[in-house]
Order: C-alpha cells, then structure tokens, then sequence
C-alpha cells in the first residue's frame, strides 16, 4: 500500500466551487486564447462584420450567462401577464420594458432589466434569503419542474452562480414590488465571500440587476480588449433582435437601435436595397430570412430562447433542409434538372430565431442545439412562396448553371467519335465501314428487340453487312423531352446510340459534320408496323429533335423501311399492306376481299429470313423531311406541360386517315400527324374504359372469349390466355394478358368488389397489392356465376361486333345491368388524358337505378365510394364530394401503444411494414416521408395475414397523446398523418369513352350513371324489339310449318316430281314465307315422318305458346324488365357476398390450425 500522502493525493474530495475552477471546460467552456473569426460590432461602420479576434471562450460564456437571464425575464413575464387577464392591471406585477448593459474601464458588467424582481424573503425549508439561494448556490433554479414545458435559455440550475465564481466581485440588487423591500448582497473572492444582504423599504417600481468583475488573473489577462468588447457589444444587438419589439435594450446608457429581427439581419448583409433576402414568419415561434452567402458557403447565424447558437444544429437543419428539399422539387418541376441539395445549401446564408420548448444542447456552453424535432414543441412549414422567392433571387439559376456544368462534363463521357471500332456494346452488329472514309454511306438500322435484329441481318447481303449496322433497341425508348441532362445521360441506350453514331452531347451538326465527323450517314428504323411500332419510332425521332434538333432538317439523314402489316394471298398472288388505312381502302374498292386469306405481321418476327432477304432486295425505304410545323408537331405530342395541345389534337382524329408510303419521303408532320396519332388514340382506348360496360378493351376480349367458351369450370390461367389471343384476335405480349385476366379475378380489399373470375389458387394478397400473384402456369380461374347476372345472355345478340380480318371479335362495348364502371373503378394513362374513378356500393347503385325506373325523386340517395371488405372510414372532404378521405383503422391499447387494424385503400401490407421500419431508424429511412430526428416510434410488431391487417405500434412516453391532440384539416389528427393512415382521393378526373366511342368527361357519379341510364334504358328497347322480332319470325315458321304438313295431308300439295321453280311458284301460290336463307328449304326438306297429323297439333300448341310469350312480352315495359333483372341480381349479389365469406373463414380457419 502506498503512503498516506500518495493515498491523499491520489484520491481527493473538491467542493462544487473547486470543481468549476479547476474544470472550466465541463462549465464554462475553455479558457485558453483561441484565435477565431467571429462576428462583432463595428463601432465605425455599425455593422456585425466578421473577423479574426483572440479571445477567451468561457469569458465570453460569463457575459452570455448574464444576458440570457435578462431575455429569459422578458419570457417568463409575458407567459405570467398571458396566463391570467386579470394580472395585466395588477400593481404588484409589472412587465420587463428596459434592458440596460454596461461595460465600465475597469472590466464590470452590469446587467439590469426591469418587470417584477425576486422574491425577497427566506426560503421555508432552506432558511436563507431567496436572491442568495439563487445566484450563490450551484443546482438552484426556477428551471427544475420537468412538467414545465420552457421556453428559456435557462436549464441546469448553474447559470450566473458560475459567473460569480469566475469573478473577484459580483453584486445583485433587486426589488420586490409585492413586500415592498429592496435587496442588495456584494460577493468576493470567487464566491467564498458571500456578504450579508442589505433590505430596506422600498416604493419604487421592481427591478434586477446584476453587476460582476470577471477574475481576469484566474483568466490569465489584464482586462478586456476593444476586439472583444466588439463581441459583446455584438451580442447586446443579439438580445435587442430576439426579444420583444416593445423592449428598450441600451448599451453604457445609448439606446440599440434594432426592434426586430429583419433589422438585425441588415447589420450582417445591408439594407434591402443594397442586398436581396427573402424573410418569413412562420408563426410566433418561427422566423428566418435568407440570403446569397457572401463567399459561396453555407453560414448561419441563429438563436434558440435567445442563445446565440454559433454552430447552429437541428433547428437550421430543420428548416434548411425543407428549404432544398422543397427547392430541390421546384427546380425539376420549372427547369428538369436534378440539382444536388449541396449547389444549393452552399449559396445559402440562412438567419435563424425560433422558440424551443426544453432545449437540449450539445454541451454547457450551448453552441449546438441537439433536441429531436419531435421534441421542439411547434412545428414550422416553409411556404412555397418562400421557395419561389427564394428561386427568384437567384438560387435556382445558380443551382442550375453549376448542375449543368457538372452534368455536361459526365455526360461528355458517353460522346461518340469517329473511330472504326466500336467496343463494350455487345448486342451492336457494326457496319464494316462505319468510322471509315465510307462512313457517310454507312446506314445503322435501329431496330425493336433481338428477334427483329436477327431477321434483319439474316436478311442482309455480303454487300450489305460493310454498309449497315443494326442496333437493336429495348422496346420504348423513354421520354427524354424536359427531362435533366443527368438522367438522359444516365440512359445506357441512349449512350450507346451516341458512341455507335459519333454523336456530342449539345453539338449542332451540318450536312457537312454529317458526312466527315460521323461514324453514320444515316439512321433508319426497323420497327413493328403495329401502333406501337409507330410510338417506338416517334419516341427515337422525339430523342434525336431533343438533343440534336439540326439533324431533323438534314434531308434524309433519318428514315424507315417500311414492312408490311398484312398480307393478302389468293392462289399466287400475294398484296402486301404497309398499315391498315391501306387495307381498310383496299378492302372497300374490292368486294371479293372474302376471297382472300390474311396474314397478320404483328412484328417483325413473324417474317421468315426469305422475307427479310426481300425487305433488303426492295429496300422500300420512306425518309423524312422537315418543314416549318415539324418541331411543333414533335414537341405537342412529347411535351409533358402540353397535353391540352393533345386533347385538342385527338379531337380532330379522322379513323379513316393513314400516312401515304407510296411516296419516297414524308415529313415528320405527316408521321405524327396520319400515322402515330392511331397509336395515340389507341393508347387511350386501351388505358380508358367505356361509360356502358367499364372495360378496357384487353378486359373486354378476356370476357369475350371467356362466355364464347362458356367457361364455367376452371382452366389454367396460360392456356386461357392462349385461347383469349386466338378467339379474340389479340395482337399483343401474353404477359399483359395474363396479368390482365389475374386482375380480373382478384378479390382482396382494394382490387374488385366484384371479381369476374373467379379465382383458384394464389391471385395475389393485399400483402402487395395483387404483386404476389403466383406464375400463370399454376393457378386456373373461370367465370364467377354473378357474371351472367350482370352481363345477361339476352343481350348478346343486340350488340354491335367487331370484325378483325373477316373474323367477328368482342363487341365494341358490353351492355351489363349495372354500370360496373363505378362497381370496380378504374385507373389508366392515355395520351393526353387520364381517368381515376372510385370503387362505389353495387347496393346503392341499384337502390339509385330502381328509383329512377320507378320514376321516384329521392335526394336521400346517395352513391358512395365503397370498397368490399374495407374496414375503415371514407368521407367527403366537403359538399361538394370533389375530394374523399380514405382512413384506416386503429385503437389504443395503452399509453404509448396503438393497434392498427386497417389501412387505407391502396396501401398495401408490406409497403407499410416496411414504412414502419424506416420510422424506427429515421436517420437511416430510404423514405423520403420519414425526416431525420422523427423519433416517435419504439417498435412494432406485425402481425398481418394475407387477409388482415394486424400492426401493434409503440411510442416512446407522451408522443401518442401528443400526436393524438394534433388537429389537421378533414378530421384528420397528427397520429393519422405522421403514421400516414389516410389517403385522399379526388373525383375531378373521371374521363371515358361513351357509346359513340367519344372521349367525355364526367363531373361527378351522378353524371356517369345518369348517362349510363339513358344508353341501357335504350338498350332495353332494342332487346324488347329484338326479341318481339324473333318471336314473330318464329311464329311465321311454326305456321307456315303446320299449314305445309296440313295441307300435304289433305293433298293440297304435292311437289313431287317438280321442278325447283315448279315448287318456288308453288310456295309462292300458297303464301308461304320465305326462310332466314330467302328461300323454302325450312319446310321442303322437312323430314318425311315430320308429315303427320300428330305433329301439325304439336306446332300449333307451340305456335299458342309462342304467341302467349309475345303476348306477354309485348306487354312487358322496360322498366319492369330491368327491375325484374335488378332482383335477380340483388339475390346473386347476396350469395357473392356469402360464398366469399365463407372463403374467407376457411382461409382464417386453416391459418389457426397450421
């Protein structure tokens, strides 16, 4: 064991005072001399300028300590004066109105403020005036009930008790205006003299001040510098800015000329005119302005409850990063350009003052505001117009020009160059001359996938492979106009075009550039001659007027071959089509077109090498040229900002139009114009349903094919799609078409509230939105009963079919009982138009057709969004019902504890599983919704099925009841909008085609089954027309088949042995009708045991049936003919409900006993 002195040395005991002085660091900060660029108080220019000062960080915090107490008197007064009305005329309670600091030679601070002074009597339980508890005991403070929620600078109880012990003389006086006596106490040697108060009488007005001489030896210095009485002075204009207007603050007795904080911003930059800055008041506990930072790098200058916080924290994070978040979003939207967040954090000087509730700092000294923005106790938006201002002043172009810089110098990476080899694009079959001095002759082929660049090069010469280059193309190439230069260039397909061709990024090229500097003298395309071979090409030409818009007005520098869509063969004569204008024409101008059998070219490869070998041998190539309108034409159909251009484009669409090929060239108008513009209709009329039967036309085909097969027991999934594609002349990939026939039969919440199909096997959950469907080849599907129900068999016959090569195809439009556009809503993405439309309650919308068909006016009747198997709530968000609020489910289970036991429509399970799991670990949250510091949630535990939602959400202590109490627009509360368990949805963008296959718009559900009422009313009328018809042309066989027989048994007739005119005119003498085949074969080549008296008796019981039947329908009125289909459906809508029920609770059943 060591010695009693080592022991003592090794193991000491220090009072509270020693432990500060000997460790100002943990208290005060450092007392060394640092060396710092600093912002202070130019006394010549009377500006806060920044310079390099040496100075002592823990004497600047003594100083600090002081003021703060009198910013913090101004807060406490104002929330004593607002929480009792009554306090405002009481004498005894005065507001802070003044704020006095000196300086003197000799190095003492005073710091005085008026408004109600300390309590001046001794404390009951520690027996000791209350102003010497206060300011001469460590861990005293008025700041210690942890329920309180502050909103001052003061927090740990040591505060200016460490200013007294870092000074050789302090004095407090104060004034209680309630007992009416003044108090003054003197303090010594670092707080070891504590001398004893003087307390008299006193009738004046409440004040405090506090007044201290810093122990500048301890300190290692002689007194204070000018630099630093800058600082200081500096920080007086601080406390002037931050606290209320109405306070007078004076530095050695001149008043400080700053009221608020716009003021205090133009000591730091100048007034308005000499520098821009954007100001905001969020509320009353948030303002900021910013500015262009002086040296292009981001600087801050903020205050918390006061605290100058000179290395910022989460409070500037907070709001500069909504700032370039929300800028950010603003510059894609106007520009396209993907700026990164740092080109416009370091233009920014950001001012900051807010108010926090119980700030946490990084340490004592209070630089670094580390409270969790959860926990700041107000929350702030910057406002758009802030961000368009802010853009305004120069931060977008700035943001933009450096993006750009930096953007065009990746994007110079890809640039092509005349070379003869090309490498690293292995699917490219390059020219043998192409980048040779024969380049200008070198043609490169941009064709549409693997299989058309395997046609084509088998249908290339040996001549041909050392002048032309294929390239085959991935599909659709995207959009590239309006989109940034990062993202294109981003674009591997695009890349690799440019280094095949020789092509630079930005560059204008000549006719000249064209056949020196390239490694192609022109680009032809390859492609489908479907409509979406059209797109394709129209997506590359849109691709090549984007970024080298002087190629489009080099004459034939880009062209097409055209391949044939169709063939007519009959015997040896075969007529190739180059579009179906062309085929449409043909077919009119020749009426033995039947004759003829069709061959179909859905792509190109459907084409055998041999033909291909012709493609090449023929080479009937249409090139492009460009006149005035092209750039216009190209930009209305690619511009993403013009789809009004489009709407009113398609308006003029002439079906019967189509691009003239026979010419060796066409301008880009006439392509856009004649040719895509099919696809563009056609995109609509494939993404938008019809008003009569709610189908797109994929959906319609499916169904087609499913009741021309009678499809009442299952069938795999792949093998129907096959069948679907045959029967229905489906010209597209079969993945769409599976995907498509899965869809219709889907059941979970969300997908249909009547499926069509029904579905055998795993069609996918509500875990991920029908994404977890099994593979085609294993699960079977067929038609669920409902169907007929709603698509009724009487009235196949009265619909109009489409015919596709001589064959007859789906109808143009179904005609079901309901309007199942509103049954199962829908979702799609035309060109030019759009349409979103709700599921609604099949209940209601019949309740709604059976009071019209009644002739009844019920207001009361109302059609609303309705999803099957939704537990949650929708509403309106107003009377108008233009915009619904779709809310899931949840309940308390404890006090930081939640079950959520729905969510809204279109969420599905696993996203939000996985949006639970970034709120866990914000910081790290690849979602863009969940902001860094949201520490709310603790944990969670899932529960989910396929079936059910089942979430358990804990918080941590006293965040639930908080975000529970939040209120927000539409009945929502902060729980609901920070969990994101409510969506919107809006019903102004319900466009569909009608039934004269116009696109319309519908203002509201009412309008659509309104106007579906008036077609399938009318529908109704050619049913009962159709089938009195029938009935009628039954009836003249029946009794032209009974008078035939009748009069053969009484020899009236007898044709044997005649001729077949003998027998025509026969027929004819005795009136009989003619057959459906204009002829008399129904009654002469009627069976020879059919002649008999015994079945002329059985005709005529049937013709008295019949006749009964038409009785009855001709009777019948239409309404009762639609309600009486309306019940039925009713009944089988009731038993959908209960066969899915039950499917359910077998499902749930067999869960529980795995």
């Amino acid at each position: 064991m060591g010695s009693n002195e080592e022991l003592s040395k090794k193991y000491q005991k220090k009072s509270d005072k020693e432990h500060v002085l000997d460790n100002p660091d943990t208290y005060i900060g450092s007392i060394e001399k640092i060396s710092s660029n600093v912002h202070i108080y130019d006394e010549a220019t009377h500006k806060i300028v920044e310079k390099q000062i040496t100075y002592i960080p823990g004497l600047y915090k003594l100083f600090d300590e002081g003021i703060v107490n009198c910013r913090d008197h101004v807060i406490r007064m104002e929330q004593l004066m607002a929480s009792v009305p009554s306090l405002t005329n009481d004498e005894s309670n005065y507001p802070v109105t003044k704020i006095d600091i000196s300086i003197d030679d000799s190095g003492v601070i005073t710091l005085t403020n008026d408004g109600n002074g300390i309590d001046v009597s001794i404390h009951p339980e520690y027996k000791v005036w209350i102003p010497e508890l206060i300011f001469a005991n460590l861990r005293t403070s008025t700041n210690y009930i942890k329920e309180e929620k502050k909103i001052v600078g003061g927090k740990n109880g040591f505060g200016f008790k460490l200013v007294l012990i870092w000074s050789t003389w302090g004095k407090i006086e104060t004034v209680d205006a309630k007992t009416g006596q003044k108090y003054v106490q003197e303090f010594k040697d670092n707080l070891n003299v504590i001398e004893k108060p003087k307390i008299t009488k006193c009738k004046n007005k409440p004040y405090t001040s506090v007044s201290f001489k810093p122990d500048f030896k301890r300190l290692g210095i002689e007194g204070f510098d000018k630099d630093f009485i800058a600082l200081l002075r500096r920080r007086v204009y601080d406390i002037a800015a931050v606290t209320n207007k109405s306070i007078k603050v004076r530095y050695n007795s001149s008043p400080v000329e700053i009221k608020t904080f716009m003021n205090y911003i133009d000591l730091y930059i100048g007034t308005k005119a000499e520098k821009d800055r954007i100001y905001e008041q969020a509320n009353e506990r948030w303002e900021y302005s910013v500015c262009l930072a002086p040296n292009e790098e981001f600087t801050q200058v903020s205050f918390v409850n006061g605290i100058f916080t000179s290395k910022g924290g989460k409070h500037v994070e907070y709001i500069v990063n909504q700032i370039v978040r929300k800028l950010t979003t603003y510059i894609k939207e106007k520009k396209h350009i993907d700026v990164k967040p740092a080109s416009i954090k370091e233009q920014l000087m950001i001012f900051v003052n807010c108010t926090i509730e119980n700030p946490a700092f990084d340490s004592q000294t209070k630089d670094y505001l580390n409270s969790a923005v959860s926990n700041f106790g107000s929350a702030c938006e910057v406002s758009m117009k802030f961000i368009e201002k802010l853009a305004k002043m120069g931060v977008m172009a700035t943001a933009c020009n450096l993006t750009e810089v930096k953007e065009n110098k990746a994007v110079k990476k890809s640039d092509g160059t005349k070379c003869k080899t090309i490498r690293n694009i292995p699917k490219l079959v390059d020219a043998n001359f192409a980048g040779t001095a024969k380049s200008s002759q070198c043609v490169l082929i941009l064709c549409e996938g693997d299989s058309a660049k395997s046609g084509i090069i088998s249908g290339l010469s040996r001549e041909d492979r050392n002048f032309i280059g294929v390239y085959p193309m991935k599909g659709k190439m995207f959009n590239i106009r309006g989109e940034s230069i990062s993202k294109i260039g981003e674009n591997k397909e695009i890349s690799e075009i440019k280094q095949i061709v020789g092509l630079e990024h930005g560059k204008t090229y000549t006719l000249q550039d064209v056949n020196n500097k390239l490694r192609y003298g022109k680009l032809l395309f390859m492609t489908d001659q479907d409509l979406d071979g059209s797109h394709i090409k129209g997506l590359a030409i849109n691709m090549i007027e984007s970024e080298w818009s002087s190629l489009i007005e080099i004459p034939e520098f880009i062209g097409y071959m055209n391949t044939p869509i169709l063939k007519a063969t009959h015997g040896k004569e075969v007529i190739p089509f180059y579009n179906n204008g062309e085929y449409e024409q043909w077919k009119k101008e020749n009426s033995d077109f039947a004759k003829w059998s069709v061959k179909y070219y859905k792509g190109l490869g459907t084409s055998t090498s041999k033909e291909f070998k012709e493609y090449f041998a023929n080479k009937k190539i249409v090139n492009f040229t460009s006149v005035e309108t092209c750039r216009e034409s190209i930009d209305k159909v690619f511009n993403k900002k013009r789809a009004n251009d489009r709407k009113e484009w398609l308006s003029n669409y002439d079906r019967s139009s189509y691009l003239n090929t026979s010419k060796p060239y066409v301008t880009y108008g006439e392509f856009i114009n004649n040719d895509m513009i099919h696809f563009s209709i056609y995109d609509n009329e494939r993404s938008i349903p019809n008003i009569c039967d709610g189908l797109k036309i994929c959906l319609r085909k499916i169904l087609f094919a499913a009741l021309k097969k009678k499809l009442t027991s299952e069938i795999k999934v792949a093998q129907f799609s096959g069948y679907v594609s045959e029967q229905s002349s489906y010209h597209h990939g079969e993945a769409s078409l599976n995907g498509a026939i899965i869809g219709l039969a889907q059941n979970f919440v969300g997908s249909n509230n009547i499926n069509l199909f029904k579905p055998e096997g795993q069609f996918g959950t509500r875990l991920q939105g029908g994404k977890d469907a099994a593979s085609e080849r294993y699960i079977f599907t067929y038609l669920n009963p409902i169907t007929r129900k709603i698509f009724s068999e009487f009235d196949d016959a009265i619909l109009d079919y489409i015919e596709d090569d001589g064959t007859s195809v789906e109808p143009i439009y179904y005609m079901p009982i309901i309007p199942m556009i509103l049954v199962n809503g829908t979702k799609g993405i035309g060109t030019g138009f759009s349409t979103d439309i709700m599921c609604y309650n099949p209940i209601q919308i019949i309740s709604y057709l059976e009071a019209k068909l009644n002739n009844v006016c019920n207001k009361a009747l109302l059609i609303e969004p309705y999803y099957q198997g939704f537990k949650g709530k929708i509403y309106p968000c107003d009377t108008t019902h233009k915009k619904y609020i779709i809310k899931g489910c949840y309940e308390t289970i404890g006090p930081d504890k939640i079950r959520i036991s729905e969510l809204p429509v279109g969420t599905w399970t696993q996203d939000y599983k996985e949006f639970l799991e970034g709120l866990l670990d914000a910081k790290s949250c690849k979602s863009k919704s969940a902001k860094a510091n949201d520490e709310y949630v603790k944990d969670f535990v899932d529960m989910s099925t396929d079936i059910t939602v089942d979430f358990e959400v804990t918080f941590y202590p006293g965040i639930l009841s908080k975000l529970v109490s939040e209120d927000h627009e539409y009945s929502i509360n902060g729980l609901e909008k920070y969990l994101k368990l409510y969506t919107s949805q809006c019903t102004t963008n319900m466009h569909l085609f009608n039934e004269k296959e116009q696109l319309n718009k519908y203002d509201n559900v009412y309008a659509i089954v309104d106007s579906y009422y008036t077609i399938r009313y009318e529908y109704y009328a050619k049913r009962k027309k159709y089938i009195i018809e029938k009935i009628e042309r039954e009836l003249k066989v029946l009794s032209n088949k009974a008078r035939f027989i009748q009069y053969n048994l009484d020899d009236k007739i007898d044709l044997r042995k005649k001729s077949k005119d003998a027998i025509y005119k026969i027929m004819e003498d005795f009136k009989f009708d003619l057959g459906e085949t204009n002829d008399y074969n129904y009654l002469v080549k009627m069976p020879m045991d059919s002649v008999c008296k015994e079945n002329v008796e059985k005709l005529l019981n049937e013709h008295e049936l019949k006749k009964n039947e038409l009785a009855t329908i001709s009777a019948c009125s239409l309404e009762h003919m639609w309600l009486k289909e309306l019940d039925a459906l009713k009944i089988a809508y009731s038993q959908f409900l209960e066969s899915n029920i039950k499917s359910e609770d077998k499902a749930k059943k067999s869960k529980k006993t795995k």
